[in-house]
């Protein structure tokens, strides 16, 4: 396995997003290391093609994405007894609709989330579709390069994935009003709420070999 740059979640068949309280930046590093040396030194599972390992900026939390060919080979894992960490957690997710600012170029140097719990599939689908129906027609903020949107099989979650070029050119497009409208749909859709989120750095990150 080897160090991969920002993972491309549009390569994702399914993702296993999670995200853990660890209380302090020092305790970030070393979980983000202990599990990717781990994973590292193991055969990787069949159908597991990447894992990343976010650190959250106000330093209390690892978010971790591993991402899988297809469902079944997730699901082929779990039968099987696996259990490690990075690979397991809340219910899986598939990409349902990505955006990009094709005026904007850079390389993505923050991850910004929002997660929610959802009353079935109709009010994924509708959420999604109401967050892109607020976006800008022309150029967005500075700095933003993409947003995905990603829908839990079960219907009982959907979760934001944004990507920035910095930290602060998403504190200055919020400074400036920019997620105004977003946040409007995220707090009044029925049906829907918001549960949290983060802005994260990419701390480690591994691509598997091709079988």
């Amino acid at each position: 396995m080897t160090s991969a740059p920002f993972p491309d979640v549009t390569r994702t068949g399914t993702a296993v997003i999670a995200s853990r309280y660890v209380g302090s930046s020092d305790r970030q590093q070393l979980v983000c290391d202990a599990e990717a040396d781990a994973l590292d030194c193991t055969r990787p599972p069949q159908g597991l093609t990447a894992v990343s390992w976010f650190a959250s900026m106000d330093g209390e939390t690892v978010l971790t994405l591993a991402q899988w060919n297809d469902a079944l080979s997730h699901d082929t894992y779990l039968r099987g007894g696996g259990y490690t960490a990075p690979l397991v957690g809340p219910p899986p997710y598939r990409l349902h609709r990505s955006l990009t600012d094709g005026q904007h170029t850079g390389v993505p140097g923050c991850l910004v989330t929002a997660v929610f719990d959802t009353d079935g599939p109709e009010r994924q689908r509708h959420l999604v579709d109401r967050l892109i129906a607020v976006q800008p027609q022309d150029a967005g903020p500075p700095g933003a390069l993409s947003a995905h949107f990603l829908l839990s099989a079960d219907g009982s979650r959907a979760l934001l994935y944004t990507e920035w070029t910095s930290a602060g050119a998403h504190e200055r497009a919020g400074d400036a009003g920019a997620h105004d409208a977003t946040h409007a749909v995220m707090s009044g859709t029925p049906g829907v709420r918001f549960t949290g989120g983060g802005r994260y750095r990419l701390s480690r990150s591994l691509s598997m070999p091709s079988s």
